[in-house]
């Protein structure tokens, strides 16, 4: 296996950190592959002043003993990491490969959760998605220096990447005038590797096996490298591919219950008003109602995700001056699966008196007759492509860089949606709310078996297609001047040209039962249409929760070769009913942007600033639906955007550090959101005195934050240090959907005033921290090394209320962000056997709003904990075994209104996984 050797005579004279592989005498030597790009090699794009390839090799001599250390895996990752972040223009929090194929974790996602200031999401269908630096989620996410996004979106989901590609990835907390602008919350760029990375031949192949508790499944996950560069009589070649595919079949598991409402004595719904909670305490004289969830239900989601990925690069370096690179990279995603969900909404005459949580009016038990059970079978079928293709070139000499590159960038997606719902009348149900005990509601069916596929009836079906399609052609060029010239070590400056397409179109078909149409409820049995229904898997919650194991439901593929005969059950044609011009759209943006920026040193301060200018141009096209009249509609919008960056670093010691930073940052608006299509509907006299209407917003502008920084670093050793870092962001113009009145006089008789909904600039936010990160390898304690970093966030953001006769803002914390975070990693490595503990917790959350029901407005997602377990050992210097085991835990995530004494929602158990598998360096 490669070791990651440090040696004080190379470090002194920047040379670094060098990897030596560990193989019978006259094997090939590789290079440094945590480093992603050498110094000499092709900058990262975005990157011309300060790369993090170039921090990892710009070692000072002052730290550590004399003698040779040796460090390997993970601590070798982390130590590379605390390399970029010391030497490093901005404030950077890196991760990087151990080695060819093993990033510290699953996916790039959860690779990060351990970064200071980081939280994601919880581990649905097998894995985190999404990324918040610092409370925030607007990120711009790059591929060795370069935009890419899907289709209509403004970024790309980390998730996305296969980790088995990627040397390491970096997180820009502040931000440079020479990055692409975007992302209020920062950057976050993944570095793949090149074959100039390398000395020579290099094939690198990883396998591993992947067991899924819940679903009780194993999938492969594999991964090839082929990397190789020859001296030749027109310059040093190199050509690199690596591929991955990665399967994963998962599993999740949900008991909820919806919103609270007021029930009267006798069971029917009574009156209330949307966003108004109630006490549950009240008496009867002044609340005579009693309250309880409208619904008890479970959602057993099954399915299976591929991800096929080719990442390949060719490198031409004609002279010692000039490097010319291509690049080329594919990210496929593939997702079936089916949301088996139950429910029973307990409507019907009381078959005993009801029961209440201690002295509230909140309904502990219920028991009813004639109640609906419906369950949903809703299939989803995925499948996405990406494609980036690049060509650059830098050229070096005479104290000047010059740097050049064109890149054309593709994504398409298709999503198609069949959800098939079916139901029947039960003779009893009796309901519990389980508030003395887990907070997890059940229901039971004491005369029905849930299970029985003959007791169904067709109620509903709904199809749903979406095609997106996003393309990007991009130009960029940057030149610097490396000389020092007075107290400036750097002067640089670049522009940027790209032009940015995106489209989407869609339907969306609804047909149900009635009491008069072509199919009316309750008489179409489910198991007359061939291969439909099926039933779940009987383990549900199995030793977990009382709930019930079983039930039937809409298959997958039942659902997929039914569609056409469904439609006609319904009365409606078999196929598709094309697209619907009013849900499609076609933006076309175009954006020039220039920079310069200068690095600077005076004495033992140095730093960087610059600005960054953009001006924008969008064109949006769409159709607009009155009275079922489609008309074209083109806005045209434009805006320049002027965000100006600084940052300082003070070196009280060779080895501590005082940093400040202070920057603005814009995020665009998402196509989507950008769509001016405007749907409305008349109003119905004496039913609905207003118009209604739907519509996007083409006049949006960015999101604007404006963020300092003030951290301090103390670097230990090579692999120690202890770091914290102050943060306040203030952000304006966050996007809302809002209900404005419109007056229309363009309908004639329907011309008024209209209620439409869209999104608009709204609000202000402000977001302040702590983030604090320990890394220490004793030497005490030979081998054994602790990882450590919390994370307090506190912010308030002020948004228009959504709520009928309340106006003016609402002052609510940010979504998604936990004020406590923190993580610890144990680690030992030694004699080739490389191990790593790590255990993450996030407290409680607000997950947004909820304006419907008596219960407080918000949701609240219950604190977050795992604990993965990453094991390797070298057989010899070129194979290696690992074993990993993910969410060993196995804890519950529960969510709640506020309140989860009293207001309990969602109950949902993530699945366990367990891996083995093998690495190998030939």
């Amino acid at each position: 296996m490669a070791a990651l050797r440090f040696r004080h005579a190379t470090c002194a004279s920047a040379l670094g950190l060098v990897l030596t592989a560990l193989s019978p005498a006259g094997a090939q030597q590789a290079a440094d592959p945590l480093a992603g790009v050498p110094p000499t090699e092709t900058p990262q794009p975005g990157q011309t002043g300060s790369r993090p390839d170039q921090a990892a090799t710009d070692q000072g001599a002052d730290v550590g003993a004399a003698e040779d250390i040796v460090i390997t895996g993970v601590r070798a990752s982390l130590s590379s990491a605390q390399s970029i972040k010391r030497n490093a223009k901005q404030i950077v929090d890196s991760v990087v490969a151990e080695d060819i194929g093993k990033l510290p974790d699953n996916n790039v996602v959860e690779a990060l959760q351990r970064v200071p200031g980081i939280q994601v999401s919880p581990r649905a269908r097998g894995e985190s998605a999404t990324v918040l630096i610092r409370g925030l989620p607007d990120v711009v996410t790059v591929v060795n220096g370069r935009n890419i996004f899907s289709t209509t979106g403004r970024s790309l989901s980390l998730a996305d990447v296969p980790a088995d590609l990627v040397a390491g990835v970096d997180v820009y907390k502040s931000r440079a005038a020479d990055q692409i602008e975007g992302g209020i919350a920062g950057l976050i760029n993944v570095r793949t590797r090149r074959p100039f990375d390398f000395k020579g031949a290099e094939v690198a192949v990883a396998a591993r096996q992947v067991y899924s508790e819940q679903p009780d499944t194993i999938d492969p996950y594999a991964s090839l490298l082929l990397s190789n560069r020859w001296s030749t009589g027109i310059g040093d070649l190199g050509a690199l591919v690596s591929v991955s595919f990665h399967q994963t079949r998962y599993r999740d598991e949900t008991i909820y219950g919806g919103g609270f409402f007021g029930y009267n004595l006798d069971n029917t719904r009574a009156p209330y008003t949307p966003g108004f909670p109630l006490d549950p305490r009240g008496t009867s004289a002044s609340e005579p109602r009693v309250f309880r969830t409208d619904v008890i239900g479970a959602i057993d989601r099954i399915g299976k995700r591929e991800r096929p990925a080719v990442n390949g690069s060719l490198q031409w370096r004609p002279d010692p001056r000039l490097t010319i690179t291509a690049d080329g990279l594919f990210y496929g995603f593939r997702d079936r699966g089916n949301s088996n969900q139950n429910f029973t909404s307990l409507e019907g005459r009381l078959a005993a008196p009801l029961t209440f949580k201690g002295d509230t009016k909140l309904v502990d038990r219920i028991s009813t007759l004639g109640s609906r059970v419906a369950v949903f079978g809703a299939v989803n079928d995925n499948v996405a492509d990406r494609y980036q293709g690049a060509l650059s070139a830098e050229w070096l000499a005479n104290g000047w860089r010059v740097y050049t590159e064109g890149s054309y960038t593709r994504s398409v997606a298709t999503d198609r949606v069949a959800s098939v719902d079916v139901d029947f009348i039960a003779r009893q149900t009796n309901g519990f709310f389980n508030f003395e005990g887990s907070g997890t509601p059940r229901f039971e069916l004491p005369f029905d078996d849930i299970a029985d596929p003959s007791r169904y009836f067709l109620s509903r079906l709904n199809t749903q297609r979406t095609e997106g399609k996003g393309e990007e052609l991009t130009f960029r060029s940057d030149i610097a001047y490396t000389e020092p010239l007075g107290v400036f070590t750097e002067l640089a400056a670049g522009a940027r040209i790209n032009r940015r397409n995106a489209g989407s179109q869609a339907f969306n078909q609804i047909l149900n039962c009635s009491a008069t149409g072509a199919l009316r409820c309750y008489t179409a049995r489910a198991i007359d249409v061939p291969g439909l229904m099926t039933t779940t898997p009987g383990d549900f919650y199995e030793g977990v929760r009382p709930f019930v194991r079983q039930w039937a439901s809409p298959s997958t593929q039942g659902v997929l070769d039914n569609v056409g005969l469904l439609r006609q059950r319904f009365g409606a044609a078999p196929g598709d009913p094309g697209f619907q011009q009013t849900l499609g759209f076609d933006i076309v943006e175009k954006s020039y942007a220039g920079y310069v920026q200068a690095s600077f040193e005076v004495g033992r301060l140095d730093g960087q600033m610059g600005v960054r200018v953009v001006k924008n141009d969008i064109t949006s096209n769409a159709s607009r639906a009155v009275r079922g009249v489609v008309t074209p509609i083109t806005i045209s919008s434009d805006g320049v955007d002027v965000l100006p960056s600084i940052t300082a670093r003070y070196k009280l010691r060779d080895n501590l550090f005082l940093r400040a930073s202070a920057s603005s940052t814009i995020t665009r608006p998402s196509f989507a959101q950008l769509n001016p299509a405007l749907t409305l509907t008349p109003p119905v006299p004496g039913q609905q005195p207003f118009g209604r209407g739907t519509s996007g917003n083409a006049e949006l502008k960015p999101v604007r934050s404006t963020n300092f920084d003030l951290a301090a670093e103390w670097y230990i050793d090579r692999s120690s240090s202890i770091t914290a870092t102050v943060f306040r962001r203030s952000v304006t113009g966050f996007i809302q959907s809002v209900t404005s009145n419109v007056q229309i006089d363009y309908l004639g008789a329907d011309n008024g005033t209209y209620q439409v909904v869209s999104p608009q600039n709204s609000g202000s936010g402000k977001l302040t921290g702590i983030e604090g990160g320990f890394t220490y390898f004793p030497r005490f304690l030979d081998g054994f090394g602790v990882s450590a970093n919390g994370t307090y966030i506190d912010g308030v953001n002020r948004a228009f209320s959504p709520l009928p006769g309340r106006t003016g803002f609402l002052e609510i914390p940010f979504e998604n962000v936990s004020k406590f975070s923190a993580t610890a990693t144990l680690i030992y490595e030694k004699n080739g056997l490389s191990t790593r503990a790590s255990y993450v917790w996030r407290d409680a959350y607000n997950a947004g709003l909820h304006f419907t029901g008596v219960n407080p407005n918000g949701i609240t997602n219950g604190a977050i904990n795992n604990l993965d377990v990453s094991i390797a050992y070298d057989l010899n210097p070129k194979f290696t075994v690992v074993f990993d085991a993910t969410n060993i835990l196995r804890d519950l995530y529960q969510t709640s209104f506020t309140d989860p004494a009293l207001y309990p929602r969602d109950t949902v158990l993530y699945s366990r996984m367990f891996a083995v598998g093998i690495r190998a360096r030939l």
